[in-house]
């Protein structure tokens, strides 16, 4: 492993504890699910992160085990985040019920899908469909600076799931360092985009 990828994912789980950590206390105060949400869908990126340097092993526990993580960073967390800040943006305040039926079909499209074989075409749908549900949300946001950094984490997370990840649209260009460290600043800039936005 090198230099590059270990501060990549040590950037990607520092990042994303601080974004878990700044929406449980928002949904905590306002009793606010969409905002535990994001919590949860962090805590998974962390999670996938500290399996990508912890679980190094090549045997088939260790592998099965870094792979259950990075798929459910990729198809849970990246749709469910994307999901919660449309929630934000039009004030659905969806109930746990509901978000839980909602990651039940998450994880029922990916399984159906990597069967089907069309995998890679899931992920880069699904990656892609996610920043652009973040996007329009965020464009909907007030004020302005949560709309520039969440306009930022949306391309922030489109370019590291289209372009650096396995699933790139452009493979000779994938690139887990660049993947994890892009993802990481796109973390960072939605903690931003979420520190401005006031809930009613």
């Amino acid at each position: 492993m090198t230099v590059a990828i270990i501060a990549g994912n040590a950037l990607l789980i520092a990042s994303a504890l601080f974004l878990a950590g700044r929406s449980y206390r928002v949904g905590e105060k306002y009793d606010h699910t969409a905002s535990v949400v994001i919590s949860l869908s962090a805590a998974f990126i962390a999670c996938s992160g500290a399996g990508s340097l912890l679980l190094q092993g090549t045997d088939q526990d260790s592998v099965t085990f870094r792979r259950l993580l990075d798929n459910l960073a990729y198809f849970a967390a990246i749709p469910l985040i994307a999901s919660a800040m449309f929630d934000y943006a039009w004030k659905k305040d969806w109930s746990r019920a509901a978000w839980g039926r909602w990651l039940l079909v998450l994880f029922a499209l990916f399984e159906l899908c990597r069967r089907s074989e069309v995998g890679v075409t899931y992920s880069q749908a699904c990656a892609g469909l996610s920043a652009l549900a973040l996007l329009i949300s965020c464009l909907r946001m007030q004020p302005l600076i949560t709309k520039a950094a969440g306009t930022a984490s949306a391309i922030a997370i489109a370019v590291s799931t289209l372009v650096y990840s396995q699933a790139s649209l452009m493979p000779h260009l994938a690139d887990p360092a660049l993947y994890h460290s892009v993802f990481a600043v796109a973390l960072i800039l939605l903690s931003i985009a979420l520190g401005k936005e006031k809930l009613p």
